[in-house]
């Protein structure tokens, strides 16, 4: 069966929490998105969306897809268009000319009908008497017909470069590698899996992951987790969850600046000082 007449969208849960593209966009921008690939998903051309003659109206291609998807979309025209033009700026979707596509939805769906051919193929090799595709009389199995056996190959070879890159994850995300510095210098070590879940459900983007990592290094000084061997540090897990890295930890600030009102990195900070 063809992807598209699935009554589900194939969606890899992982890969879209850890995306970095869609992590840079907006709360907006990931619904419309959402709302995109269920478009797509009926889509006779699998994953892509494209424009009729009648529907170039506007000079923007832009434009001229928001007002199509408004009536496939309970968003304003505005809505789509501002989001549209989010995702394609940030690479999560891609467009070229008349047609707007997901690239992952289209491999995935090219894939699926060079099966369903060569399922087609292999059963009507059997319909015509082939031999090999008749049950083995001593084992009492069936051995795959040759055209269903070589179109298979032919996928697998077709395909290996996608399983590589999107099925096996060989390198870990850049989101899996904040993480492991995250876990790394967070003191109390209990409960990682947990902790990754959330991480990852966070995604936090470079500058939130900045925020989070000076606010851990304050919580590490301040005086509730330094008592009592580190007995009242929260579990990692609880520190995410609750967005911890937006608590006072009432940790002073120790640089020269703040404590002597002379910054040494200042070239005219002793500027009016007596030599003595």
């Amino acid at each position: 069966m063809a992807l598209r007449d699935q009554p589900y969208l194939p969606l890899y849960v992982m890969d879209f929490i850890a995306d970095e593209k869609l992590a840079n966009c907006s709360a907006e921008s990931t619904g419309v998105y959402i709302r995109l690939m269920c478009v797509m998903h009926k889509m006779d051309d699998y994953g892509a969306v494209s424009l009729k003659a009648k529907e170039k109206q506007n000079p923007s291609n832009i434009t001229n897809f928001a007002i199509k998807l408004m009536r496939q979309m309970p968003y304003p025209q505005d809505v789509i268009e501002r989001s549209l033009v989010e995702l394609i700026d940030e690479g999560v979707i891609i467009l070229e000319g008349d047609r707007l596509y997901q690239k992952r939805m289209v491999r995935d769906g090219e894939l699926s009908k060079k099966r369903a051919e060569a399922g087609s193929k292999g059963g009507k090799g059997s319909k015509n008497g082939n031999p090999e595709s008749e049950p083995d009389k001593q084992k009492g199995s069936k051995t795959p017909s040759k055209i269903e056996a070589t179109s298979e190959n032919e996928i697998e070879n077709e395909n290996e470069d996608e399983i590589d890159t999107d099925s096996v994850k060989k390198e870990p995300s850049l989101i899996e590698k904040r993480f492991d510095e995250f876990w790394a210098s967070y003191p109390r070590k209990t409960g990682k899996g947990a902790a990754k879940k959330s991480f990852l459900k966070i995604a936090p983007s470079k500058e939130l992951f900045e925020k989070m990592m000076a606010a851990l290094e304050d919580a590490k000084r301040c005086e509730q987790w330094s008592r009592d061997h580190g007995q009242y540090i929260p579990h990692p897990a609880t520190w995410l969850n609750q967005e911890r890295w937006d608590d006072d930890y009432g940790v002073p600030d120790l640089s020269p600046r703040a404590t002597t009102g002379f910054d040494p990195e200042d070239p005219y900070a002793d500027w009016g000082q007596s030599d003595g």
